[in-house]
Parts: C-alpha cells; structure tokens; sequence
C-alpha cells in the first residue's frame, strides 16, 4: 500500500477520533476536536499531492479518498448539529448534496465514464473545513475582546459561502456530466 492511501486510511481513522472529542470531559474539548479535524483535512491535500505527483493513483485512492472526506465533513455536521451549533436543515442540505454527487458518480461509473472533481468542489471541500473550525470554536473565541464580537459572523458567513459552494458544485458538476448518465 503506498503513501497516499495510507495517507487515506489515516483521515478514515481520524474520524471516531474525531467524533470522541466532543464527548471528552475536558473544557478545550472543541479546540482538541478542531486540531484532529484541520489534520484529517491536510491529509487529504497531501495524499492527492503525493498521488499525482509520484503517480500513485489506484483504484483503492479513487474510491477510498472521496469515501475518506464525505465521512469527515458529513461526520462533522452531524456532530456540529447535535452539539447545536448547525441548524439540522443546514446539515441536510450538505449531507444530501455528497449523496446526490455519490450517486450520480456511481451510475457514470458503471456506464463507463470517471468523473474527476472539478474546481467548485473543492471549493466547496475548502469552505466546509473552514466553516466547521470555525462552528466549533465559535464559542470559545467568543470570550477574546478583539475577536468576539465578531465570530459569529464570520463563522456564519463562512458556513453560508460553503452552502453556496455546495449546492452550486453540485448543480455544476451535473450539468457539465449530464452526458455521463442516461435520463431515460
């Protein structure tokens, strides 16, 4: 198994690691919960990195990685909800957009065609990051003069530009590989 998926099965493993933070007793509990999150992240930059780079890309990476982010990001906005501090409609319209993408991938899949992610998904995958840091230490940051006053607006115009993101990529990523399934 070379580094990339490693790299892959790690950010897998991260998850209930992740996912524990929130149940810790500890007052930093969040601040834990985001480090494990921003570093399940960055191994998600530097697998694709080291993928192309080296040429390491194998069917294991091409499934597992996207399978690797969908579990991260929707594992967080349902963690994020239930702590609440996402409005459940917010987590339904990101959770639904990776099966709406998912499924669409799966039926051009077996018709033949891969279809690789364009640049607004990553945007996307970007805004969601930032918009979950900065969710959970919303609270906690708060509490510093500077910066309080505005946290909250910031993390909610982030979270608003990863939902714009979300929802254009999707439309996007289907119209331009509208070919790739049939309608029929």
């Amino acid at each position: 198994m070379n580094l990339a998926n490693k790299l892959t099965l790690l950010r897998i493993f991260l998850v209930p690691i992740y996912i524990l933070c929130f149940s810790l007793p500890l007052s930093w509990h969040m601040w834990l919960g985001a480090g494990v999150f921003i570093f399940a992240a960055i191994t998600d930059v530097i697998d694709g990195n080291i993928a192309r780079k080296y040429n390491l890309c194998t069917d294991f990476g091409r499934f597992m990685d996207p399978m690797a982010d969908k579990l991260l990001t929707c594992s967080a906005f349902i963690m994020l909800t239930a702590w609440g501090l996402l409005h459940p409609v917010l987590t339904i319209l990101f959770v639904a957009r990776e099966f709406v993408i998912s499924g669409f991938r799966l039926v051009a899949v077996g018709r033949g065609t891969v279809i690789a992610a364009g640049i607004s998904g990553k945007l996307k995958t970007v805004l969601q990051c930032i918009a979950v840091v900065a969710l959970m230490l919303e609270t906690s940051l708060q509490e510093i003069p500077i910066v309080g006053p505005y946290v909250w607006i910031l993390a909610w115009v982030v979270t608003g530009l990863a939902l714009l993101a979300s929802l254009w990529s999707c439309g996007e990523y289907i119209y331009k590989n509208r070919d790739a399934i049939s309608f029929k």
